[in-house]
This record gives C-alpha cells, structure tokens and sequence, in this order.
C-alpha cells in the first residue's frame, strides 16, 4: 500500500479530483481505504446497498450484469484513474452492477458521505461527477441502440471505444470481448478472426492488436 502522499499525488492527477485544494485531498486520501483484489474476486454486486465510491488505482475492473442462462453483459471497463459507480454518489441507491477485478487490482474506496460532503463544497467537483456520469449513460444508451445490430458492428465498435482508452495494443481477452458486445465468446472468435484474415486486426494471447483502425472506423461507424 503506497504512502499516504503518494495517493495524494495520485489523487491529484485524477480528473474529477485535480481542482481540490491540497488540504481536501489530505482529507479525501486519510478517510479512503486501499484495498486489493484478485483476478476474478468481486468488488461489489449489482443490487446491494451502495456505501462507497470506487476508485481504480492499478489493474482493470470489470462492471457487469449477470444474464439468464449464467450468460456475464459487460457494460465497462474501468483503468487506473477512472472512478466507478458514480450513479449511486448521486441517488444514494443500489450498484447498478457487479464490479470485478479482470486483472490483479487495487482500488480505493471513498465512503459515500465523505464523497457527498465534497461534492457540497466543491462545486467543481459535482460538475465533473456529473459529467462523468453523463459519459458513461451515453456509452450505456449507443449500446443498447446496438442491440440488434449484426455482431460484426456490435465487436468492431467494442474494439474501437477500447482503442480509444487502450491504444493500438487492446489487452482483453476474446472472451472479454464477447461480454461488452453481447455475444457468445464462439462468435467473437469467429468474427475477430474474418478481421485478422482481412488484415484489421491480429489476435494474440490476451491481446488484440488493431492495425487498421481507420478501416473499421470507416465501415463500421458509430
């Protein structure tokens, strides 16, 4: 668990929290607690009483929704820096969904009070918390507008929202890939490897390298 200044200065360089004056991120840092997950441990599920805003600090969480059929709807994908479950900080209900540690994680958890009394100070602060819930309800509502589009644009627009936060070097699983576009995992498979024979994309173990971004884009447009 790294010092207490240093998660200071990580705060810092995380956007909902950098217009915090130096004695709100003491506090913010002191009040948290730092806590690690193991590949596949659950953070918190979907329909308990939320009690805490989350923040990823090393690793890939993982928000998802259990379906009939013991069928996992990955709704996104959370990197170090990027808060989650911001909805509950709002309304003070329930996890909308299950978070899990996709990789080995660390996470710091901020009680919802200490969240909301920050919120009531800093003006700032409730801003960028609405807009990050504004972003994340969009990319919720393009998904579910996509739901019965053809798997081949539901998996291409899946790897280029992920090469946006990734890069060129995507580093989930086709599996994974399967979950955030709503398909089985023998479809992805399937459909990643026409990409690759086309000369899109290159799948390796853990990994999707895409090698024609522009392409996808081009036909298969958000």
């Amino acid at each position: 668990m790294p010092r207490r200044h240093d998660l200071e200065l990580f705060l810092k360089q995380v956007e909902i929290f950098r217009h915090l004056n130096a004695k709100e991120r003491q506090r913010l840092a002191s009040l948290s607690h730092e806590k690690t997950y193991a590949k596949g441990e659950a953070i918190f599920h979907e329909g308990r009483p939320s009690d805490s805003v989350w923040l990823t600090v090393e690793g890939r969480v993982h928000l998802i929704h259990h379906q009939p059929q013991g069928r996992v709807q990955a709704s996104c994908v959370m990197t170090p820096g990027e808060t989650f479950c911001c909805l509950p900080a709002l309304d003070r209900g329930s996890y909308p969904a299950t978070a899990v540690a996709a990789t080995p994680s660390r996470v710091l958890q901020i009680p919802s009070q200490l969240f909301h009394e920050l919120m009531q100070k800093s003006p700032t602060l409730l801003q960028e918390t609405l807009c990050v819930f504004g972003n994340r309800l969009r990319q919720v509502e393009t998904k579910a507008c996509l739901v019965h589009d053809p798997v081949e644009r539901r998996i291409a627009q899946t790897l280029l929202a992920l090469h946006k936060k990734f890069g060129d070097s995507i580093p989930l699983t086709r599996q994974e890939i399967a979950e955030l576009a709503g398909t089985t995992v023998e479809t992805a498979i399937r459909t990643i490897s026409r990409f690759q024979q086309e000369g899109w994309v290159r799948s390796s173990r853990g990994k999707i390298h895409l090698l024609k971004p522009d392409i996808l884009t081009q036909l298969f447009p958000f």
